[in-house]
């Protein structure tokens, strides 16, 4: 006789959460063991829902996995979101998030076709009626951990996640990942650039400082998208919001979700970068750099970036992320291409037009992105007609 499949409804309990308060002790919990981004922690989600993520109308919907002794064992937090008449449930963080995985405790593992029926029945159990999941951007494996979703009806996301292994001498690591020409001439760079003031880093210490780096990050950022012609979030009064919350509300807090740094020319900020630091691994999350020519020419952003790359190996972080998409500077400073994919699962009849509709849509835009001279066309056309970032 054939032995009887157990249902992983009765193995697993599952709950559903339409407010972050009751996901909280778990949430907390599974933070501290789970191999996971800095995307899917209390610190960076729920500021962003709070800010972001209300602005675009989202609920959160956080799944909560226990085992059969009441500890939790995995939670994802997802948010439902409608557009166009279809529900989707999504990983919180929009795009603002580079990475997303659920957090999964060590030693815990699903079949896919026990994720399918957890995930299909917490959808069902919300009371939200997403007609579908679109998680977008996940990692296939995690600091050597695979991601239980990744046996599920998935495709390649459009970008990959770029990524560097640092080491305790950061001398060692620049002749690594960059050629003796490409050193040569960023001190030829730095240099030019000295001619306005002392070239230095900023980390900011202080809210005062935090402000600073982000009305330079804001005014950078909006200037170049607007040369660039491209229709971009950050002009909303809840970005602003969200990485005040993030950068200035935890300044000097061990649990800051964005740290802000700068480059000083004399005084003047130059390049910003911003990012959080979890699990030894710096997320990068935001950029800019002065638009100015005299200034641009000599690569603010990549000297910043060679001075935060520098203080990371000393504080002795071990991994360092530059996100997702496309950008030369991304392949100098980055050893590990990390491939990412989407999950696209329909829960109702809508849902099933939907994930036919959005696999195509997305495979196209992957197609494009990875093709330079597709690229190269389709930024072409971006500067004529203002689309989204």
């Amino acid at each position: 006789m054939l032995a009887r499949t157990r249902n992983p409804l009765e193995k697993w309990r599952t709950d559903v959460f339409t407010d972050v308060a009751p996901a909280l002790p778990a949430w907390a919990t599974l933070e501290v063991v789970a191999p996971v981004p800095i995307y899917q922690t209390r610190r960076f989600a729920i500021p962003w829902q709070d800010t972001m993520g209300r602005a675009a109308g989202i609920t959160p919907m956080i799944v909560q996995i226990s085992d059969e002794d009441g500890e939790p064992a995995a939670l994802f937090p997802f948010g439902v979101r409608e557009s166009h008449g279809i529900r989707r449930a999504e990983f919180l963080g929009g795009k603002d998030s580079n990475a997303n995985m659920g957090l999964i405790r060590p030693g815990i593992s699903f079949a896919a076709d026990e994720m399918k029926i957890l995930l299909l029945h917490a959808a069902r159990q919300s009371g939200l009626s997403p007609d579908a999941f679109a998680l977008s951007n996940q990692p296939e494996n995690w600091e050597n951990s695979r991601n239980p979703l990744f046996g599920l009806p998935s495709q390649p996301s459009a970008s990959f996640c770029h990524s560097a292994r640092l080491m305790p001498d950061s001398e060692a690591f620049h002749k690594q990942q960059l050629s003796a020409d490409t050193r040569k001439k960023m001190r030829s760079k730095r240099r030019k650039l000295e001619e306005l003031g002392p070239v230095s880093l900023l980390t900011a210490r202080t809210a005062q400082e935090a402000q600073s780096l982000l009305d330079a990050f804001f005014a950078q950022k909006l200037q170049r998208f607007d040369e660039k012609n491209i229709k971009s979030g950050f002009d909303s009064p809840q970005a602003r919001s969200f990485f005040e919350r993030c950068c200035i509300s935890r300044i000097g807090r061990a649990d800051a979700s964005v740290e802000l740094h700068g480059l000083l020319a004399g005084g003047r900020i130059v390049a910003t970068y911003g990012g959080g630091v979890h699990r030894g691994r710096f997320h990068g999350m935001i950029n800019s750099f002065d638009q100015d020519p005299i200034i641009a020419r000599s690569s603010p952003g990549d000297l910043l970036l060679s001075l935060l790359i520098e203080a990371k190996c000393r504080q002795g972080l071990t991994m360092f992320d530059l996100g997702t998409g496309e950008g030369r500077y991304k392949s100098n400073w980055c050893d590990q291409v990390e491939p990412l994919f989407d999950t696209l699962i329909p829960v109702s009849a809508k849902g099933h037009a939907f994930v036919y509709a959005d696999s195509g849509r997305r495979h196209i835009k992957r197609t494009i992105k990875q093709n330079p001279w597709a690229w190269a066309i389709a930024q072409k056309i971006r500067e004529r007609i203002k689309i989204s970032a």
